[in-house]
C-alpha cells in the first residue's frame, strides 16, 4: 500500500482543540486523520475526500428525491440541480463553513469543501451521520430518506411502476461503490486518476456482463438496456434493505 504523502509545509501537523470542536460541530465525532485534511483545500488528501464525498452526496440526494417527490424545499427541482457547484458553494458560505482553511478559498472550493465534510461524515458515521450532514448543510431531507438509508423499509410503487429516479439511486450506488473501491486502492492516487479508475469500474458494459454472468437480472436485450435493470435492481433492494446492502451489492457489481 502506499504511504499517504506527506501535508504540505504551510499545515501545521496537528489540530488545536478549537480547531477540532470547529469541524466536528460539521462532521460529528471523527479522527484526526480524516479531520486535518478538511484545513488545506489544496492538498491532495482534500481532493480525494471531495472525490469520495461527490458520490457519497449523490446516493443522498437520490434517495430523497425517490422517496420524498412531494418535498416542498425542492422547490420542483431534481436532486442532480440541488448538489451543483454554485449551489453547494453558496450553501458552504450560508453554513459557515471555510473559517477554518489554510487559504481564502473561491466559491467552486467551498463547493469541494461541502463534499469532502460529506465524505468524512460518511467515512467516520457511515449512512446516519452522512444523511444528518446533507440535512443540516445542503438540503432539508427528510426522516423517510434517513429510513431508507437505514434500512427501515420504505415503501413505494411497485418496482415497474417506480419513476425514472429509481435508475438514478442505482446508478449513484455504483458509481460510490467504485469510487470508493478506488479511494480505497491507492493512497497517494490524485482525483483526476480516482475519476478515470472509477470509471472504468462502472462502465455500462460491465454492469451487462455481470448482470448476465449473475443472472440476478433478464440479461435479453443490448448492454444499455440490462444495466438499467441492474440499477433498479440496487434501488429496490436500497428500499428494502438500506444502503448498507445496496452498497455492498453495487461493490460486487462493480468488482466483478
Amino acid at each position: 500500500m502506499t504511504r499517504p504523502l506527506a501535508p504540505p509545509p504551510s499545515l501545521r501537523p496537528t489540530l488545536t482543540d478549537a480547531e477540532r470542536a470547529q469541524l466536528q460541530a460539521v462532521v460529528g465525532p471523527a479522527d484526526d486523520a480524516l479531520l486535518l485534511p478538511l484545513r488545506d483545500a489544496r492538498g491532495r488528501a482534500f481532493e480525494r475526500l471531495e472525490f469520495l464525498g461527490d458520490s457519497v452526496l449523490d446516493v443522498v440526494m437520490a434517495v430523497h428525491e425517490l422517496v420524498e417527490p412531494g418535498c416542498p424545499a425542492c422547490d420542483g427541482q431534481g436532486a442532480a440541480r440541488l448538489v451543483t457547484d454554485a449551489r453547494l458553494g453558496r450553501r458552504a458560505v450560508e453554513s459557515g463553513l471555510g473559517d477554518w482553511l489554510e487559504w481564502q478559498a473561491g466559491e467552486d472550493r467551498l463547493a469541494d469543501l461541502v463534499e469532502g465534510c460529506a465524505a468524512v461524515a460518511f467515512l467516520a458515521g457511515a449512512w446516519p451521520r452522512a444523511a444528518a450532514f446533507t440535512a443540516a448543510v445542503v438540503h432539508p431531507i427528510g426522516e423517510l430518506s434517513g429510513q431508507a438509508l437505514r434500512g427501515a423499509g420504505v415503501r413505494t410503487a411497485d418496482p415497474d411502476a417506480r419513476p425514472p429516479e429509481t435508475r438514478r439511486v442505482g446508478a449513484a450506488l455504483l458509481e460510490l461503490a467504485a469510487g470508493r473501491a478506488v479511494f480505497a486502492h491507492d493512497l497517494a492516487a490524485d482525483e483526476g486518476t480516482l475519476s478515470t479508475r472509477r470509471a472504468a469500474l462502472h462502465q455500462v458494459e460491465r454492469v451487462a456482463a455481470y448482470a448476465r454472468r449473475s443472472h440476478v437480472v433478464s440479461a435479453d436485450g443490448p448492454d444499455p438496456v440490462v444495466s438499467d435493470r441492474v440499477e433498479r435492481l440496487l434501488a429496490d433492494e436500497l428500499l428494502r434493505r438500506g444502503a448498507d446492502a445496496a452498497l455492498a451489492h453495487a461493490t460486487r457489481v462493480v468488482l466483478g
